[in-house]
């Protein structure tokens, strides 16, 4: 991540017209609340830390990982035009990487869900079906794939939702389907029927072979399971760990709405919700890792007025930019950027309704990133005489 901000600051300080990113967000809309949004996080847990008097430095590390990509954003688009057209290969390529830890993790190190050695199984499986989603997605996106071309990408598809199936993580799975949703919606393409015949077929396709799968079907059975055993007083599942760590969250957020209970909130107060009978010990363990929920996680710690706004700013402020740059380009290039761009505002807003995706830092840089670049393809310099949305004045 930090080579690619490097090099992002390059470009933006190589032949820089001065104004250039001032007039930018002057008259893009847009623009502001996408980088807005990125910003927020970072300066929303700094001023809440700052008024509770107890600023933790690891804290910020996360945050500050949004905020970086924003350099990657201005100084890419201004290059878009000579980005090699086989950019778009690395989406299959990191499906099929991540396929091939599955294999390894599974049948050679014998664990029981696939995962790598910096991610574990729920953000792995996660990663590696959005991949496989893009992959396929990207297809004739830069140029007119030859068919061998077009064969890696449909196996990087299938390579993503291997490695999601053998890491078990039902959030990604859950996700799958609402991703379908969006690419059959988007209008921003010139085949709408064939597209979206091409869609459905797919669709059909991968949530037959999904619930095919034995596994799969009692991953989701467990669901049922462990919320009859909720029901009749046993919490310690995996769902009902979920739910009664939720709920200890939404006491945590109703004792302190504004500015929430500090950095590591959630976390401290797991020992007195044990003590009184909150929740279990083993659920309290498990919360002192983490809420399993983003949004509540920052609610918790942060507090309404700026944990509850930056977080949801993260998936809101990117997937508007990404509507809105559809709307004023006309490129097929820079509209199929911005569906994946949205996709992959949906996917991870998705993914941390059960688990937090940002406490992470590998998982934040990736997200970002990714942001960023997506970004940068759909709303690039547009040099053109008619261009009004992205004009800049020229340096005294």
């Amino acid at each position: 991540m930090f080579l690619t901000v490097a090099l992002g600051a390059i470009i933006l300080l190589t032949d820089r017209r001065r104004g250039e990113i001032c007039s930018l967000l002057k008259v893009s809309p847009h623009v502001r609340v996408l980088i807005l949004s990125l910003f927020l996080p970072f300066f929303a847990i700094l001023t809440v830390e700052i008024l509770h008097g107890k600023v933790i430095a690891n804290t910020l590390d996360s945050p500050l990982r949004f905020l970086l990509p924003t350099v990657v954003f201005f100084g890419l688009r201004r290059i878009i035009n000579f980005i090699p057209k086989w950019v778009d290969l690395t989406f299959g390529a990191g499906a099929i990487c991540a396929a091939i830890m599955a294999l390894y993790s599974t049948a050679d190190l014998l664990a029981a869900r696939a995962e790598s050695s910096f991610l574990n199984p729920i953000h792995f499986g996660d990663i590696a079906l959005l991949l496989g989603v893009l992959s396929l997605v990207s297809i004739r996106w830069l140029a007119h794939d030859k068919p061998w071309i077009v064969a890696f990408k449909i196996l990087g598809c299938a390579a993503g939702c291997y490695a999601s199936w053998a890491s078990q993580s039902r959030g990604g799975w859950i996700a799958l389907p609402c991703l379908l949703v969006v690419w059959f919606f988007w209008n921003k393409h010139p085949v709408s029927t064939a597209r979206r015949a091409t869609i459905t077929a797919v669709a059909v396709v991968l949530l037959v072979s999904a619930f095919a799968s034995s596994m799969v079907r009692d991953r989701f059975e467990a669901i049922q399971t462990d919320l009859t055993s909720l029901s009749a007083g046993q919490p310690d599942s995996s769902t009902g760990i979920r739910l009664e760590l939720w709920k200890a969250a939404v006491k945590l957020v109703e004792a302190k709405p504004l500015l929430g209970s500090g950095a590591h909130g959630y976390r401290d107060a797991m020992p007195t919700m044990a003590a009184t009978g909150v929740l279990t010990a083993t659920a309290a363990d498990y919360g002192k890792g983490e809420v399993h929920n983003q949004i509540l996680a920052y609610a918790v710690d942060y507090g309404l007025v700026f944990g509850l706004l930056s977080i949801l700013g993260v998936y809101v402020g990117p997937a508007y930019f990404f509507i809105r740059s559809a709307k004023i380009r006309h490129s097929p290039v820079q509209h199929r950027a911005a569906l994946m761009g949205l996709m992959t505002a949906v996917a991870f807003a998705i993914f941390g309704l059960t688990v937090e995706t940002f406490n992470l830092k590998v998982t934040v840089a990736f997200y970002s990133t990714m942001v960023a670049l997506f970004a940068a393809f759909a709303y690039p310099v547009d040099n053109s005489v008619n261009a009004t949305d992205d004009k800049i004045p020229a340096a005294q």
